[in-house]
């Protein structure tokens, strides 16, 4: 019997180790935050993505709302390099369900992107999360010359 408790004990520390304490994370996900501008203002709504392109199989997003952005850290980001993907529909645009209306009732006109596809389906900008420092990014769009 005394052995048995032993040996359990033994196993139990051994998992704990394995484990870890609980309250950590793995990924060492950081909080990610910050801006994107529309031709020199900041962009009234919209959504904003993050792709890795290295190891990592974490993605993440968030909406835009005057400008900003903010992930928090339990939602946030691994180290690595990250894809940015920005979309927003452009106003006037997009399909509405009349009050009282069933599927198929839809009124307007197909939603229209307002970003350029250099910025979502072409996209080749990139960040990249440190395990350590800032991680507020500005993103800059110019659509005018």
């Amino acid at each position: 019997m005394r052995f048995q408790l032993s040996m359990l004990a033994s196993v139990l520390c051994l998992l704990g180790l394995v484990c870890g304490c609980g309250g950590g994370d793995p990924l060492g996900r950081r909080a990610v935050s910050g801006t994107v501008t529309l031709d020199g203002a900041p962009l009234a709504e919209g959504s904003i993505s993050f792709e890795p392109v290295e190891q990592s199989t974490t993605s993440s997003g968030a909406v835009i709302a005057n400008g900003a952005y903010a992930i928090a850290r339990e939602q946030g980001l691994p180290p690595g390099k990250y894809r940015v993907v920005i979309n927003a529909v452009k106003p006037g645009t997009g399909l509405q369900m009349p009050e009282g209306g069933m599927p198929g009732d839809e009124v307007g006109t197909p939603a229209e992107e307002l970003i350029p596809a250099e910025w979502n389906t072409e996209s080749e900008n990139f960040i990249e999360v440190g395990s350590s420092g800032p991680t507020e990014f500005k993103h800059e769009i110019v659509t005018k010359e």
